[in-house]
């Protein structure tokens, strides 16, 4: 089974242009583009790695269900939210089943889904789905960056009310006026919501996902789950993401985030590109040939993500870093010629 390809930049091939990681701004990579709160990183620093880390995982869980109205039985925490997708497919998924992907979209869905001997139906819209027995939609999708509402949701949610609904938010945080999901999994035992807290605080080297769902299904999940796969250091950052201090910091990546899609929506359409809409912390970009255009952008200093892997060969997907570096991004372009 082929892996799925996550974009970014290997230091072995900056080194061929002889370059090192701190020479490049990298916009593959849809993260907080005011990186971790400091608070978080204190927490991380303040971590005894010399306990098991299981002790602080049910304070954890309590925190969440507060925030998200819930309670501690529907939390489930994971090594990341892709840790999560594969515990999902290995509770609710068998070799025989169907599951399917709106796409296109991240390739850890699918390949969940493959890894326990399901087959996997991609479709362009949710609505063309026949009957599966787990549908993935991510919510804004990466790489388009698409927003689906809440009553297109509840639709799908109705539509079908066997069939587990798995709504990934990794990105939802940076969505200006996103509505708030959490209440539709009270209503609906059909639902998973995913969530990722190292988009929200740029530590995607840490690992902190978690998943809100009906009790059944949360207890499912939870009982697949290998012992310990939350580390001490990622279980004290989600504690002290939640606190005021972080909350505030997210907020204020929100206002950058608008601001930046903004600019680089702007700069490269003034440029020539046909830029998607998009309500993430990222652009979806039709440039003509995605792993091109890449390559001439890294003499440059600048790393955007080729789409080809989402089945876009002829786009780039670039992240919403700060706006000085998003004009330095278009400035690049504009040398390069491309």
């Amino acid at each position: 089974m082929a892996a799925v390809h996550h974009g970014s930049v290997a230091a072995s091939e900056l080194a061929a242009l002889g370059l090192r990681p701190g020479d490049v701004l990298d916009f593959s990579v849809n993260t907080n583009p005011l990186g971790p709160a400091p608070s978080v990183l204190q927490a991380v620093r303040e971590t005894d790695w010399s306990r098991y880390p299981g002790d602080d995982e049910a304070p954890l869980r309590r925190r969440l269900a507060k925030r998200n109205g819930v309670t501690p039985e529907q939390v489930v925490l994971g090594n990341g939210s892709a840790e999560l997708m594969w515990l999902i497919a290995l509770a609710a998924l068998q070799a025989g089943d169907t599951a399917g992907v709106v796409g296109p979209t991240f390739g850890e869905y699918a390949r969940a889904a493959q890894v326990v001997g399901a087959t996997v139906l991609e479709v362009a819209q949710p609505e063309q789905a026949p009957a599966t027995r787990v549908l993935f939609v991510c919510n804004p999708n990466n790489p388009t960056g698409e927003y689906r509402s809440q009553p297109e949701i509840e639709r799908l949610l109705d539509a079908q009310p066997d069939r587990l609904l798995v709504l990934d938010e990794a990105y939802a945080c940076f969505v200006a006026g996103h509505w708030a999901s959490p209440a539709l999994v009270q209503a609906h035992a059909n639902l998973v919501v995913l969530r990722s807290m190292t988009k929200d605080h740029a530590l995607p080297g840490l690992r902190l996902g978690y998943l809100l769902a009906a009790p059944d299904v949360a207890s499912a999940v939870e009982r697949v789950r290998p012992p310990w796969s939350v580390n001490a250091g990622a279980l004290r950052a989600g504690l002290a993401a939640l606190e005021p201090a972080a909350t505030a910091h997210v907020d204020r990546a929100r206002a950058v985030v608008a601001e930046s899609r903004q600019l680089l929506t702007a700069g490269l359409v003034e440029l020539g590109f046909t830029v998607r809409p998009s309500a993430a912390n990222f652009i979806l970009v039709e440039v003509g040939d995605g792993a091109r255009f890449r390559r001439a952008l890294l003499p440059h200093g600048v790393v955007v993500r080729d789409c080809a892997s989402f089945g876009l060969p002829a786009h780039v997907r670039i992240a919403c870093r700060p706006p000085t570096d998003c004009q330095r991004l278009l400035d690049a372009v504009a040398m390069a010629r491309l």
